[in-house]
């Protein structure tokens, strides 16, 4: 037997509904939507020309062939605008789409921020007070000169 054979009998039981309606059994999938294909940047900008810009679809594939080739031809360049003008376009709804996670991101740094201003003073205050004066010699240097020998 062969494992495929294996996996259709799995399958067969488990949508096999001519049992009693309590049976606990595996409920078919509800049907799957239709899957829309995926377009890719070339379609994209033959679809836009052709819209956008009245070009026939023979002409709009040869523009954006003409640009990808880097031709700098009339249609080629309407077609390279229009490639950035996607660009911009898509760059847009990405700005449009950060700035309220960013701007969340700053707050809470001004919050971090706010809470480690005060961290100096909760180990002891360094503004209490004079000063302290730099020393000017070594902390084994007495300001009273050397030490009496001892005999």
């Amino acid at each position: 037997m062969r494992t495929t054979d294996v996996l259709d009998q799995l399958h067969a039981t488990l949508d096999d509904w001519t049992v009693s309606d309590d049976a606990m059994r595996h409920k078919p999938d509800s049907p799957v939507p239709a899957v829309r294909p995926r377009a890719n940047g070339r379609n994209i900008l033959i679809q836009r020309l052709i819209e956008r810009h009245g070009l026939d679809v023979d002409t709009a594939q040869a523009a954006v062939l003409a640009a990808e080739r880097g031709q700098t031809d009339g249609d080629a360049a309407l077609a390279a605008a229009e490639a950035q003008a996607v660009l911009d376009e898509i760059a847009a709804q990405f700005r449009a789409a950060f700035r309220p996670m960013m701007q969340r991101v700053v707050d809470q740094f001004r919050q971090i921020k706010e809470a480690f201003q005060h961290l100096p003073e909760a180990v002891g205050c360094n503004d209490c007070g004079k000063p302290v004066r730099p020393r000017d010699r070594p902390a084994w240097q007495s300001p009273y000169g050397p030490a009496p020998r001892r005999r």
